[in-house]
């Protein structure tokens, strides 16, 4: 890695995870560059927190602009968040009240864990419905009472409800590989009846969402849909990170290890866990699901197309060529079903 990627991951982790950081001298054009990519990967506010941490350091030189187009951004984060919150817990208690049921799913279940949570990219808000019927209903009503409703995709339908984009799941998360499609359905299902929910706090109201471990299968298997489709979503590597640091007691290792291997995600479970431990400072002790015999995987080529305006998701077929392979004709199906003769 250069200098400015090494001191954009050392705010990083300063900043999120609170670990003492050695600034590297840098030029203002530099430090401008890590602001650029800290706003264009969405995790600003959380570098912006790494540089408050490291501000005594002797070279934390940014100018004066810099450091304040940094605080606005994080300042502008926070009231949309704060917004957020409130009407997020309303549309959730609206939904609850009208024996829908909903469950609140990752990645706002996520921010709670973080020590600033305004400073989370919380973005979408995901909401599970486990029961059809109910989730039907939901659909009617978010089409009656939102705006801009629609279904990408089967069992999703998305719209806006007052400052939030949310989106109804009838399915937890889908897969492009008919098989490992099923093989994560029936775990969910069983695990749903099994593991029971939890429960999270936003803008004072306790909202359901569901337990720790089926939480951290989720978050684990959306990294890598999101890598075999798109790139790496680095949002989403720290939020990964965070369950860990912040649940990790809380979670049941060994049967998360059996589902990856029932998936075939181990090697590409066994990629993220590199991650974790090379950019983010993560003990392979904190990762259970890597093997720590398994050969070392090298993210030079990761973090340079991260850092990047081209992003490409060919480099991880091999981790997993059935669900890249079966991603690539999935892609190629739904474009070919919207043009229009």
């Amino acid at each position: 890695m250069n200098i400015i990627q090494r001191n954009f991951f050392r705010l990083l982790r300063a900043g999120t995870f609170q670990t003492e950081e050695l600034i590297e001298p840098m030029s203002a054009w530099k430090w401008g560059q890590v602001f650029f990519w800290a706003k264009k990967l969405g995790v600003a506010p959380l570098l912006y927190d790494g540089v408050t941490a490291c501000s005594d350091q002797f070279f934390m030189r940014l100018t004066d602009e810099l450091r304040l187009q940094w605080r606005q951004e994080a300042e502008k984060a926070e009231r949309r968040y704060h917004e957020a919150c409130t009407d997020v817990a309303e549309l959730l208690t609206t939904l609850g009240e009208l024996q829908l049921r909903p469950i609140l799913m990752e990645p706002w279940t996520t921010a709670c864990l973080y020590p600033t949570p305004s400073r989370h990219h919380a973005g979408l808000v995901c909401i599970y419905f486990p029961f059809s019927t109910q989730g039907h209903k939901a659909d009617e009503w978010a089409r009656a009472n939102g705006s801009n409703a629609d279904s990408p995709h089967r069992h999703v339908l998305r719209y806006k409800w007052k400052s939030v984009s949310v989106e109804h799941r009838h399915r937890m998360l889908q897969l492009s590989n008919k098989l490992n499609n099923l093989t994560l359905h029936h775990i969910i299902e069983q695990e749903w009846l099994d593991g029971g929910t939890s429960h999270v706090v936003v803008s004072g109201q306790r909202i359901e969402t569901i337990a720790p471990t089926l939480t951290l299968l989720v978050a684990l298997v959306s990294i890598i849909k999101t890598m075999l489709n798109e790139g790496l979503c680095l949002w989403q590597v720290v939020d990964l990170g965070m369950l860990l640091r912040q649940q990790g007691d809380r979670v049941d290792f060994v049967k998360l290890q059996e589902w990856t291997d029932r998936l075939h995600f181990g090697r590409m479970a066994q990629l993220v866990g590199t991650l974790l431990t090379e950019l983010l400072g993560f003990s392979v002790d904190e990762v259970p699901f890597m093997q720590p015999t398994a050969s070392s995987v090298k993210v030079e080529g990761i973090v340079t197309e991260l850092f990047s305006e081209s992003r490409s998701s060919a480099r991880f077929f091999r981790y997993s060529p059935g669900e890249s392979l079966s991603s690539v004709v999935a892609s190629i199906t739904h474009s070919l079903g919207n043009i229009e003769e």
